[in-house]
């Protein structure tokens, strides 16, 4: 079993076993993807091993310390995600490490996710709780036949945020034209039963964040020649629209307003899919606006032309044209 969370700007969370908060709140945190074959104990243990400089120990509460080779890899994914969306490089911020590997420790010596852990927690610290609150949360298990997760695939279960649908806040954070920098880490950890759990984390959350000028006009989800391993089990699309490139807060619905949009998925040379579940959310999970929607019937290796018309931007109404296409 495995969940993600995260938060919205300045509220809190959504729970899946995977969290992430807005940010007046929490992000969001998404499903494990299995990194081998890690079905012995001895193949889980030495698969986890490779991945930190210093192993975590839950019997005393010891974080551990990520690889820098691992650290390196989640930023060179989470930078090859937003170039897949026109979106500008983040940094690694260093000074994170610490808070978002004692939120998974937290995460995992207690088998769940929150953005408010309380203080009779196992393991509790206070730079875990500030972990909490600035990142997106994934869990792993408890269980005996949890395969070893790469991190790889946490970041890809945070973008398609299955079962976070109702704000896409995993996926709108990690997408924020805003965001500069990020740090992660994740605990790895098989008890003596043999039962392991992987817990992770993303801060996406940074107070000195938010201001601009950002270049895109627009960020989708799906767009452009866009790999299938990001984009499993047609997850429900999105769209947010950038009113004012200068100030992630000022785009919300004052200045975007999706009530009198509409949706349309057409592949080419065929007719328009059946769009369903188009709902907007304005929760301030990175840019305080976001156009949800599902098209059924995607093909792989086919090009698909979406327009998102009527959207009223600084009051006045405007389309939106793009395409997609799912690929290797």
């Amino acid at each position: 079993m495995s969940s993600p969370l995260s938060f919205p700007p300045a509220a809190l969370v959504a729970l899946v076993l995977s969290v992430s908060l807005p940010l007046s709140g929490c992000g969001g945190s998404a499903g494990a993807g299995t990194a081998s074959e890690t079905g012995s104990d001895s193949e889980f243990a030495t698969a986890a091993s490779a991945l930190y400089a210093a192993r975590p120990d839950t019997t005393i509460c010891r974080a551990g310390t990520l690889a820098a080779a691992e650290k390196s890899g989640a930023l060179a994914t989470v930078n090859a995600i937003r170039a897949a969306h026109g979106l500008s490089a983040v940094t690694y911020d260093a000074a994170g490490d610490e808070e978002v590997m004692q939120i998974s420790l937290m995460s995992v010596v207690n088998g769940q996710l929150s953005h408010a852990p309380p203080s009779t927690w196992g393991c509790y610290s206070a730079t875990g709780l500030t972990g909490a609150q600035r990142s997106n949360l994934y869990l792993g298990g408890p269980s005996a036949y949890l395969t070893l997760a790469s991190s790889a695939s946490i970041l890809a279960g945070w973008l398609t945020d299955v079962g976070s649908e109702a704000t896409l806040g995993h996926r709108r954070w990690l997408l924020d034209p805003f965001l500069k920098q990020i740090a992660f880490g994740r605990v790895d950890v098989q008890a003596a039963s043999g039962v392991r759990t992987t817990g992770a984390a993303i801060k996406v959350i940074y107070t000195t964040d938010g201001a601009g000028p950002v270049t895109p006009d627009y960020v989708a989800y799906p767009v452009g020649d866009y790999k299938k391993a990001y984009f499993q089990g047609n997850p429900i699309q999105s769209f947010t629209a950038l009113a004012d490139k200068t100030s992630r807060s000022a785009n919300g619905l004052a200045k975007v307003d999706y009530g009198v949009a509409t949706v349309a998925v057409v592949p080419r040379g065929g007719k328009a899919l059946a769009v369903t579940e188009v709902s907007p959310d304005y929760a301030g999970y990175g840019v305080p606006n976001v156009l949800r929607f599902r098209a059924a019937g995607i093909t792989a290796g086919v090009v698909h032309d979406v327009t998102i018309a009527n959207v009223r931007v600084n009051g006045v109404l405007r389309s939106y044209s793009y395409t997609f296409r799912l690929v290797d």
